[in-house]
């Protein structure tokens, strides 16, 4: 693979996670762990693979965390900007456009992408093939599933366009509006845009006097609504070929507590087992258990759980759908199903729970957050 210095891939990584509370009090979102790997460094890796090798990562929110993961990138470029306080993706994209030229100012073209979404090399080379037809490229999936305007922005495709060249990287579709987070009367088509974009140095004119939205922020889907305006030529690709819906949208984009469990569900498979002590579980595949695990006896696990280091498992325990952070103990005779279970917990005997972030709150007492 051919590598691009011509190229800047921009991260936003700099947001408090709000949604992943209590989880993202300690862990930003990036550094949530997906089967081992983290999810910024996933991205960062998939950009590598593609031939991408400079980065500007923004960060804010436990931001030496961050910086830290990103050191270990010795073979790349990457460039840390500090956003002070979140304004909104159109500022961070700003502060980073900004910080990027001054230290470089022949680049011309940037990848953006957010840090809680992992496109594949492939994803990513097509968006690139697209873009030789264009200003900015959008990333698009499809959904007639009303509910997934709640959380991401429509676009109208220009009646020109051949929709079932929505998956062709020489094509793609010509866009002609966007509208972030619709009303249902206010669709303008089945494709909505994910977070990322691929765009060019003029787009810096459209980031100019922009008003601040309802969220009380400066959106990014209004500086792409300056740029149809200005001329610049949009073109978007359909990069996730499953039809969308609100109950497989997390296997691809994490906002929730849950979605932590979707998307390990897509990277997790075979069976992974480290150092284990005590008594072998009967298992159904995917499953990962790490390092220094005590297991009871007649002990079930699978499908889709992964066991964090230095956890005890009590008799009879059985296990699916699961994430155990590390140093866990279940009491005997517990079943959790669909759970992620934070890290140092302790779970009395016979616990039985669903769908649920189970911690514990200040007052070292057992919390249960249901998804």
């Amino acid at each position: 693979m051919g590598l691009k210095s011509n190229v800047y891939t921009i991260i936003l990584a700099a947001g408090y996670a709000t949604r992943l509370s209590p989880l993202s009090n300690r862990i930003p979102k990036p550094l949530i762990d997906i089967n081992g790997k983290t999810l910024i460094s996933r991205i960062v890796s998939n950009f590598r693979d593609a031939g991408f090798i400079k980065f500007c990562v923004i960060v804010g929110f436990k931001k030496e965390l961050i910086k830290n993961e990103m050191s270990r990138f010795k073979d790349l470029e990457i460039l840390i900007i500090n956003q002070d306080k979140p304004t909104g993706m159109a500022d961070a994209i700003a502060l980073a456009l900004n910080g990027i030229i001054k230290k470089e100012d022949t680049i011309t073209s940037f990848f953006i992408t957010a840090a809680d979404i992992i496109f594949t090399k492939e994803e990513i080379l097509k968006m690139y093939h697209l873009y030789t037809h264009s200003d900015i490229v959008l990333s698009l999936m499809k959904s007639s599933d009303n509910k997934i305007a709640k959380g991401h922005a429509n676009v109208k495709i220009s009646k020109d366009s051949d929709l079932s060249k929505d998956l062709d990287d020489r094509i793609g579709l010509r866009i002609i509006d966007i509208i972030e987070k619709p009303r249902v009367h206010q669709i303008l088509s089945e494709y909505y845009s994910l977070p990322l974009y691929l765009v060019n140095h003029k787009i810096l004119a459209s980031m100019n006097q922009l008003e601040v939205s309802e969220r009380g922020e400066k959106e990014f889907q209004d500086v792409i609504r300056k740029s149809f305006s200005r001329g610049m030529i949009i073109r978007g690709i359909r990069i996730i070929k499953p039809e969308i819906t609100i109950k497989n949208i997390g296997n691809f984009h994490l906002t929730n507590l849950k979605d932590i469990i979707n998307i390990n569900r897509r990277f997790l498979s075979g069976v992974s087992i480290n150092q284990l002590k005590g008594k072998s579980p009967n298992y159904t595949e995917p499953v990962k258990i790490k390092s220094d695990v005590i297991i009871g006896n007649e002990v079930s696990i699978g499908p889709f759980v992964i066991i964090g280091k230095y956890c005890k498992i009590g008799d009879f325990c059985e296990l699916s759908n699961v994430i155990v952070y590390d140093k866990v103990i279940i009491g005997k005779s517990s079943r959790l199903d669909w759970c992620i279970v934070d890290e140092n917990v302790k779970l009395p005997e016979n616990f039985q729970a669903k769908e649920c972030f189970i911690t514990k709150n200040n007052k070292k007492e057992l919390e249960i957050i249901n998804f």
